[in-house]
């Protein structure tokens, strides 16, 4: 799994994803974690992240001025023919800024039945194969030299196929 967070300055502002991006369909047959999704149900994206440092709280108070929350993305990148798209989005808030400099953010994405195509044999132009991303993204007020906070995780490739 590929991260990444941005600014990254050892000791005073870092990120990182804590145990990857999960995909999972609520009350699949075969348990909550699985890679083949059913395109006629809905399915989730789940990722937990921190930001840490000793400019954390000082960073994460002046950007909850003007961004209050976390803007957190989902998008779906096929493998072969098919479509690139946002899949899901949602907001999560940053909440009290207290003297922390460690803090912990979580998230999860509904993607809406029917959003990612499946396989067609005898479609060429559809693989029914996606990858997924995530990013988390603080839009940031200020001008240069740019204080936005943006990470993104690379998420497992999925394959959406109806069961019957």
């Amino acid at each position: 799994m590929t991260t990444r967070f941005d600014p990254n300055f050892t000791t005073f502002m870092e990120g990182e994803f804590l145990g990857g991006v999960t995909v999972s369909e609520p009350g699949g047959v075969l348990g909550p974690g699985n890679l083949v999704i059913d395109p006629t149900k809905p399915f989730e994206i789940t990722a937990t992240w921190h930001v840490f440092g000793h400019l954390v709280p000082i960073w994460l108070a002046a950007l909850k001025s003007a961004s209050p929350s976390w803007v957190v993305s989902a998008y779906a990148e096929s493998v072969g023919p098919g479509p690139e798209k946002m899949v899901a989005t949602t907001n999560v808030p940053i909440g009290v800024v207290t003297g922390s400099h460690d803090v912990t953010f979580s998230a999860t994405l509904t993607v809406p039945a029917g959003t990612l195509a499946e396989e067609n044999p005898g479609n060429p132009n559809v693989s029914g194969l996606y990858k997924i991303v995530l990013t988390t993204f603080l839009n940031s007020p200020f001008g240069l030299p740019g204080y936005d906070v943006m990470g993104y995780a690379e998420g497992p490739i999925i394959k959406v196929e109806n069961p019957v």
